[in-house]
């Protein structure tokens, strides 16, 4: 299956590559705009050249998530380089809860799987668009997972860190000002996301950052300790967005640009995007 699944990625990734960038022509500007912002060194040529790769990746992104949806355990683990180098036994059988945070990449889904094989997660993500294909992706999340909360099972997912269990979630959107505050991301102000902090502050949970390293069509895992308090809200998300930053700076034609990071601004500060990109609707 899993050489079924290289060869298919290998025919249609760059077709679908194509689609995506001739059609999405806002998310397209959307991830301009974001690399514009976020590496003001690189002048427009190099900025070009991401942009272009990262859009391969937008079209390898929707066979690699077959791989960690469809893939058994001993083919999936083929695709990991260095997976035997972490003790699996003793990540799963801390006393405390753990957060896994990852980030939004490209091989999105192979994270999460990953992060499921490491540490027996329950993960918070959202329904998907359209009924078919949010089945199809939640029955094959559930294969991994112990169980999938969403977003307003906030009081749910606190009570699983302090019985002890981990949970897996993205720290890395735009969630809006109710829930969110604004901390340096790429030295700009960006609403970021309270509840790791918050789940440190009530449970004293572990924080791990984890995220892949793409190696030739393998991936390396990178699994980081976040030391927050608890205590400064600002400092220990300010934590977190540095080694977000520091991941993507690795590779950064993997990273998600077509999302609308900076879309809310604190007031009296100049939108980042063009209002035409502000529209709710991206297609």
């Amino acid at each position: 299956m899993l050489y079924l699944l290289n060869f298919v990625e290998f025919l249609f990734a760059k077709s679908v590559a194509y689609l995506l960038r001739t059609f999405g022509n806002i998310r397209r500007k959307i991830a301009d705009k974001n690399l514009e912002v976020c590496f003001p060194e690189l002048d427009e040529l190099d900025r070009s050249k991401i942009l272009n790769k990262h859009y391969l990746h937008l079209g390898a992104s929707i066979f690699q998530s077959l791989k960690a949806w469809v893939l058994n355990s001993e083919n999936f683990k083929r695709l990991l380089i260095n997976l035997d180098q972490f003790d699996l036994d003793e990540l799963k059988k801390s006393s405390q809860g753990n957060l896994i945070l990852i980030p939004h990449t490209t091989d999105l889904e192979i994270t999460g799987r990953v992060a499921a094989m490491m540490f027996n997660v329950n993960a918070m993500a959202k329904k998907q668009k359209g009924r078919l294909v949010n089945n199809f992706i939640f029955s094959s999340r559930e294969k991994y997972f112990k169980q999938i909360l969403f977003p307003n099972e906030v009081l749910k997912s606190m009570r699983l860190l302090q019985k002890g269990e981990n949970l897996l979630y993205l720290p890395d959107q735009d969630y809006g000002y109710d829930h969110s505050i604004f901390v340096p991301y790429f030295n700009i102000p960006t609403l970021t996301v309270k509840f790791p902090s918050i789940a440190k502050k009530r449970t004293g949970c572990k924080i791990y950052f984890l995220y892949l390293e793409d190696i030739k069509n393998r991936y390396k895992i990178i699994l980081k300790k976040i030391d927050m308090s608890g205590e400064n809200l600002y400092e220990d998300l300010a934590l977190l967005n540095k080694e977000i930053e520091i991941s993507i700076r690795e590779q950064p034609e993997r990273y998600l640009w077509i999302h609308r990071r900076f879309k809310h601004r604190p007031k009296n500060t100049q939108d980042i995007y063009d209002e035409s990109l502000l529209r709710k609707r991206l297609y």
